[in-house]
Formats: C-alpha cells, sequence, structure tokens
C-alpha cells in the first residue's frame, strides 16, 4: 500500500519536478536575468494569453476532435474589435461593441466548425484547416493587410495595460477563465458529457448525450477563448493586423499535449493543460535569453515535446505493466529474427 502511494506522488510530483528543473537549468544559464522582475512578467503575460485559447481549445479535444482555426479566429476577432472602436471614435461604447463584435465572430466560427465536423461527419482536421484559411482571408480583407492602430480607446488600454491591486488585469483575468473552466469541466452536466463523448460517442449517444449538440458547444467555447485571446492582444499592442495569431494554434496544441490532454478525446485535465502552457511559456522565453536562432527554436520545441509525452506515457503505463509487455514483445520480435 505504501509502495503504491509512493508512486502515486510520484507521478502527481512529475509535472512539478521537470519546471523545477526548467527554472533551475535557466537561473544558472541566464544568471540575473530569468528570474528579474520583469522577465517574469513578460513570462506570465505571454502564458495568459496563450493560456486563454488553451482553456477554450480543450473541449474539442477531449471530444476527440482538434481546432486547427483558433490563430486565425484571434486575428479575425481582434481585427473586428479594433475596426469597430475606430469607427465610433474609440468611445467607450464604440469599444465595448467592438469586444462584443469580435466574441460574436469567434463564436459563429466555432458554431460552423462543429457544425460541419458533427452534422456532415467531416474530419475535424480537414474542417478546422479549411476554416483557418478562410478565416485568415476575412482577416486580411478587412483590414486590407495593414497594421490598424487604435491608441485613444482608454477601454482597450486599460484591459492591456490595467491593473487591480497591482496585478496586470490580464493574469488575473486569465486565472478566471480556468477557475471557470476547471469548474465547467469537473462540477457540469456539460463537463462530463465532454469526456464521455471523446471516450465512446456511441455509447454516449445510446446512453442518451447529445453528441452533436456537444460537440459543437465545445467548438464554439474553442472560438470563445480564441477570440477573447485576439482581443486581449490588440488591446496589450493597442493595434490589430491579420497575422497577430499566427503560429498560436500550433504552440497551444503543443501545451495541451505535453499537458496529457490525449489526442483520441475523453482524457485529459485544464491543470494539466495549465502545465503544458507554462512549460511552453517559461521554454520560449528560454530559447531567446539563450540566443537561440529561430531556425533552430521548433525543432529543440520538437524533440522536448517528444520527450515529455513519452515520458509520461512510460510513466502512465508503467503501472499497468504495458510498457513491460511492449518491451518484452520487441525483444522476442528481435531474437525471432
Amino acid at each position: 500500500m505504501r509502495t503504491d502511494n509512493v508512486k502515486r506522488w510520484a507521478r502527481m510530483a512529475q509535472k512539478p519536478l521537470m519546471l523545477a528543473a526548467l527554472i533551475v537549468l535557466m537561473a544558472f544559464l541566464a544568471p540575473g536575468v530569468f528570474l528579474s522582475r520583469s522577465n517574469i512578467a513578460s513570462i506570465l503575460m505571454a502564458v495568459c494569453i496563450y493560456g486563454l485559447m488553451v482553456c477554450g481549445t480543450i473541449f474539442p479535444l477531449l471530444n476527440g476532435g482538434i481546432d486547427l482555426s483558433i490563430g486565425s479566429v484571434g486575428a479575425l476577432a481582434g481585427s473586428i474589435c479594433v475596426l469597430v472602436t475606430l469607427r465610433y471614435n474609440s468611445s467607450v461604447g464604440g469599444t465595448v461593441l467592438g469586444i462584443a463584435c469580435g466574441l460574436a465572430a469567434g463564436i459563429l466560427c466555432g458554431i460552423f466548425n462543429g457544425f460541419i465536423s458533427y452534422q456532415f461527419a467531416v474530419p475535424a482536421f480537414i474542417v478546422t484547416l479549411a476554416s483557418k484559411n478562410i478565416i485568415y482571408g476575412i482577416a486580411q480583407n478587412i483590414t486590407g493587410m495593414n497594421t490598424i492602430l487604435s491608441l485613444d480607446s482608454k477601454v482597450m488600454n486599460w484591459i492591456g495595460t490595467g491593473k487591480i491591486a497591482g496585478v496586470n488585469f490580464t493574469i488575473l483575468f486569465f486565472l478566471f477563465i480556468v477557475v471557470a473552466t476547471y469548474f465547467l469541466l469537473n462540477h457540469t452536466k456539460f463537463g462530463r458529457y465532454t469526456y464521455a463523448v471523446g471516450g465512446n460517442a456511441k455509447s454516449a449517444r445510446f446512453s442518451g448525450v447529445k453528441v452533436n449538440l456537444i460537440g459543437i458547444s465545445a467548438y464554439a467555447i474553442s472560438g470563445f477563448t480564441a477570440a477573447l485571446t485576439g482581443i486581449v492582444l490588440s488591446c496589450f499592442n493597442r493595434q490589430a493586423v491579420a497575422t497577430q495569431c499566427s503560429g498560436y494554434d500550433g504552440d497551444v496544441l503543443v501545451a495541451l499535449v505535453v499537458g496529457g490532454v490525449s489526442l483520441a478525446g475523453g482524457e485529459g485535465t485544464i491543470q494539466g493543460a495549465a502545465f503544458g502552457i507554462l512549460l511552453m511559456g517559461i521554454l520560449n522565453n528560454a530559447m531567446v535569453l539563450l540566443g537561440v536562432n529561430s531556425i533552430y527554436q521548433d525543432l529543440l520545441k520538437g524533440v522536448i515535446v517528444i520527450i515529455a509525452v513519452a515520458l509520461d506515457m512510460y510513466v502512465k503505463n508503467k503501472g499497468n505493466g504495458l510498457s513491460r509487455n511492449i518491451w518484452n514483445r520487441a525483444r522476442r520480435s528481435a531474437v525471432n529474427s
């Protein structure tokens, strides 16, 4: 019994130990810089912006789907927010309307993805990859491929740089979204149905779960948080550009996988996803501080992701003997050949 407890605690401590090891390593490699106040603030801001997307994108993955359009949705929502704000002379009402329009656009994009995927049984990978290009095209069209500045909106300025009790609003907002996501996944019927659909959609349907509705809702949530990210980023940068969230989809999906969210659906937690995005945030910052050429950054991230996922799977499978059985079969096959 004590051995089981030790193994369970070892699995629970695995992710915090990985983070701690990376932090100690970077403190050694970049002394006086990595742990500086400004650098920590920079990491937290990046984590919070990416993390907003993670909180919504986890839902399609738990359903057994995927959303590759989140970067384009964020760009479109941010562009709409800025354009509407400028249309009404950066007034408070105009900015609020711009935010509402951006969020509505994100939700509609998510509903579109979910409807096509579930109603017509089109693989989510194909649907969201196609919609990614369509949405980017729309964003490029409405912005004219220009960077649109919005320097006079007090609301946008406060959302991007405002503080509450000395803490940046974006950080507090991210924490609120994380808590809301945790509650939704663990304490509501929708959360239970999300895991059920991802685990076995046919069984869930036979049990009375409205699989299509759950799936479409998951994509709507993903679109909503992607739009939130684009709007917050536009407020932070005080501008909109059609490519402002380019590449976000890759880092978000990597963070989810590293955080233990299964691409097959039905497995994963928002706690694990938060670990994944924090790890990716520190890793991205570390490569910049160490002067790693951008050509090699994706290469290094890919290697680290493979190691992290392989280690996580090994630890999970070791307890049930699966890793040992795989090794034995591979050894017998080598001997027979």
